[in-house]
């Protein structure tokens, strides 16, 4: 039935260049830019614009009417409230589970240490995305309180608005170290370069970082964001997605 589906909208596309708008949560920056130039290639004369935040932010905005077809969020439940209002028109769906990491440029940093990295001598600043409306920086939190560290490290921690911010302040410094979404350090930009290194957190330190998305009010009659959201189902899809290291629905 997908198979078909997926036929009839993606004949259909090829009649109109169709446009398109979503909003993503940021640890998807690197897998949902290559997610997309696969779909493009079906859809050469359609475009699809991406804005990249905190899914907290991108909740408010697309419940304020933004105009926004898809709704990428790392927190499941921001789609949940969504549709429970009418602003998502589909019935959210986990596309994914995301991963943290402790992560740093500076060669000092041991991957053997895990934790202890963080309360090392030469650690001025930690990062982490705001808890306050970030999935990744809310985990964050809960990993560093369940090992007793939170109260201790707070004076250094240092909070970006989203987890690309995050993960942009430790690159350049801004921060020695910091937890951040794992699908980021497995981009090509970070895994080819000579600071590939990085400790994967035990997942059992906090709840589970459960994506879902959903078609928006907004992008209820939009062909192409209906034939996005069906491709995003796909075994395609899937492995690209492992490749960023998500796990994903049915493993």
């Amino acid at each position: 039935m997908l198979k078909g589906l997926l036929i009839l909208i993606f004949t259909g596309s090829l009649l109109y260049a169709g446009e398109m708008t979503i909003f993503a949560a940021s640890d998807l920056k690197f897998a949902l830019d290559t997610v997309k130039a696969k779909f493009l290639k079906e859809h050469p004369n359609d475009t699809i614009r991406i804005v990249y935040g905190s899914s907290g932010k991108g909740r408010v905005q697309i419940a304020n009417g933004a105009p926004c077809d898809l709704y990428f969020s790392a927190n499941m439940d921001y789609v949940t409230q969504l549709y429970k209002s009418g602003d998502v028109v589909t019935k959210p769906k986990l596309y994914a589970i995301g991963r943290l990491v402790i992560w740093s440029t500076n060669r000092i940093f041991d991957v053997k240490k895990g934790f202890s990295n963080l309360s090392a001598p030469w650690v001025e600043k930690i990062a982490i995305a705001n808890p306050s409306h970030a999935p990744y920086g809310e985990k964050a939190k809960q990993v560093l309180e369940s090992k007793h560290l939170y109260a201790m490290l707070k004076p250094k921690i240092v909070l970006g608005e989203n987890i690309s911010q995050t993960a942009n302040y430790i690159k350049t410094g801004a921060a020695d170290v910091g937890v951040i979404a794992l699908s980021l350090v497995l981009a090509p930009i970070v895994a080819n370069s000579e600071h590939h290194t990085y400790y994967l957190i035990d997942e059992k330190l906090h709840e589970p970082l459960r994506q879902g998305y959903g078609i928006t009010k907004y992008g209820k009659y939009n062909l192409l964001a209906k034939s996005f959201y069906l491709f995003f189902q796909t075994d395609e899809v899937q492995q690209i997605m492992k490749r960023y290291g998500f796990s994903v629905p049915g493993e």
